[in-house]
């Protein structure tokens, strides 16, 4: 049991308040929805009645408990209705002062024993505790958008708070069948401090001229398993909402990844803010798959990552074809063919062709098909062009690849391609937070698949793809571009110094 009866949900005319309070009410918990807003409570409550209608229809509950469901949920826009709460959840405006002030209001109003607790993304609970009057009584309780639909939930202790403080208000995350997870009072908790760089990363290679936003989404989609590409989410949330956390976030962390890229404060001052506008960093042009292809020729030197000894792409290989696959990093330059594709490990193609100060460019298309260490090879297939490629050859490369059957994106002869630039630094993340005492690998991993819809975590996916793999790729990514996200973690150093 967990002690509480009636709980409140402050900033409940929100979308994120009013997912919460549907939480609460869903759990059988008498639920003030409180908001300074009557209109707002008045929209969420219509959008509550839909959501549990919606719930009756796909059979998961009755009409009667939709009905007493709805009963238990009453509006309040005055903080003294608020007195006799076991709970208080706080999901207002992303702001310490804001946050503290709220908290010293219901100090004076609530009963000693009342236990508040917020739903912050980024700020710490030491600090929204402090001036409560209560700071043994505070937790962090960060619930993930949808709230009502998303199971995940962060629970940090400020440095005040009480065991029988978190251990009541994780008892009442579990009776109301969410799914807890303990993280330190870090910034950003697992699921913030590994996202808000991610996002910032993508937004960055798309300003770097990487690729398209369509192929970035693409190529994280297909090569990771992942249910959304980060500009879908990045729309879908909205640049406005990404500023707002890299300007909580960087102050606290000076990580210079969780700055807000120039990219994303320009977009949202054009008002291009992603779905909420009509417009965002998606553009919906996208190439369709070719279905014809010209012959390839395959000429091996090493082993290939792409295609090992049995693959189904090997077998379709002809002499004297107009298109030429380079296999284990050979290459030699022919002008008579329409392209000359070279495989790639963790260099760029200007190792094979040379370069000319953004002059390069020729018939010779770079390619790897993505591969995490020894997992098998995925379906994504990253095409690498120079300033000056010919669209002959870029366009014999796709057709060549997506009529055997892959999914191809096209990218810059920049560092990492797409997916190495951007989840190299995750994984050193994870790796350190996991060093710092964050969470547990198994919390972490399960805070991404559960929160994000990963397939796996950041932890086990590095693992399993080999540790000293990891500190190869981040090594060479590092001196190319001398940017210390890219500095291998503890755990990598120490598996390439044991292999």
């Amino acid at each position: 049991m967990t002690g509480i009866k009636k709980v409140a949900i402050c900033g409940a005319g929100g979308t994120m308040g009013a997912g919460i309070a549907i939480v609460a009410a869903r759990g059988g918990y008498e639920t003030v929805c409180f908001d300074m807003s009557a209109d707002a409570l008045a929209r969420q409550r219509a959008a509550a009645d839909k959501f549990f209608g919606k719930s009756v229809d796909k059979g998961r509950m009755s009409a009667e408990d939709k009905e007493a469901t709805m009963a238990r949920m009453s509006d309040s826009t005055d903080l003294n209705e608020l007195a006799d709460c076991d709970l208080i959840i706080e999901a207002i405006f992303e702001d310490l002062g804001v946050k503290k002030e709220l908290f010293g209001k219901l100090n004076e109003i609530c009963k000693p024993e009342t236990i508040f607790a917020s739903n912050t993304s980024t700020l710490s609970i030491t600090e929204i505790a402090g001036g409560s009057g209560r700071d043994d009584r505070v937790v962090g309780m960060h619930f993930c958008l949808p709230a009502q639909v998303m199971k995940l939930i962060e629970m940090s202790r400020g440095i005040n708070t009480s065991d029988e403080t978190f251990q009541t208000a994780w008892a009442w995350t579990e009776s109301c069948k969410q799914i807890p997870v303990e993280t330190q009072d870090k910034p950003g908790f697992i699921l913030n401090a590994l996202l808000v760089p991610f996002n910032n990363d993508v937004i960055r290679a798309i300003e770097a001229g990487l690729c398209t936003p369509e192929d970035l989404d693409l190529a994280i989609k297909s090569g990771l398993g992942y249910k959304m590409g980060p500009c879908t989410l990045l729309d879908l949330i909205g640049l406005d909402t990404q500023v707002r956390l890299g300007e909580a976030f960087y102050p606290i962390t000076l990580d210079k990844r969780a700055a807000v890229p120039p990219l994303c404060r320009r977009m949202v001052a054009a008002g291009r803010l992603g779905n909420k506008s009509g417009s965002g960093l998606l553009t919906g042009l996208t190439s369709e798959k070719a279905t014809e292809a010209p012959g390839y020729a395959i000429v091996g030197t090493g082993e290939s990552r792409s295609f090992p000894a049995g693959d189904a792409f090997l077998s379709g290989g002809a002499e004297g074809a107009p298109v030429t696959v380079h296999l284990g990093g050979g290459f030699a330059p022919d002008d008579s063919k329409t392209a000359v594709l070279v495989e790639l490990d963790t260099e760029c193609l200007g190792v094979h062709t040379g370069e000319d100060l953004g002059r390069e460019g020729s018939n010779v298309v770079g390619f790897a098909r993505y591969r995490n260490g020894n997992d098998a090879p995925s379906n994504l297939i990253e095409l690498v062009k120079q300033p000056n490629t010919t669209p002959e050859a870029l366009a014999a490369a796709r057709a060549v690849f997506e009529v055997a059957g892959f999914d191809v994106v096209v990218c810059a002869d920049q560092p990492g391609r797409i997916i190495d630039r951007l989840v190299r630094p995750k994984y050193n993340d994870a790796l350190r937070f996991l060093d710092e005492g964050l969470a547990t690998a198994e919390d972490m991993d399960k805070t991404c698949c559960m929160g994000l819809g990963y397939p796996d975590g950041p932890l086990e996916r590095v693992q399993r793809g080999g540790l000293a793999r990891h500190y190869d790729v981040t090594t060479v990514l590092q001196e190319m571009t001398g940017q210390p996200g890219y500095a291998p973690a503890r755990a990598a150093v120490v598996a390439k110094a044991r292999g």
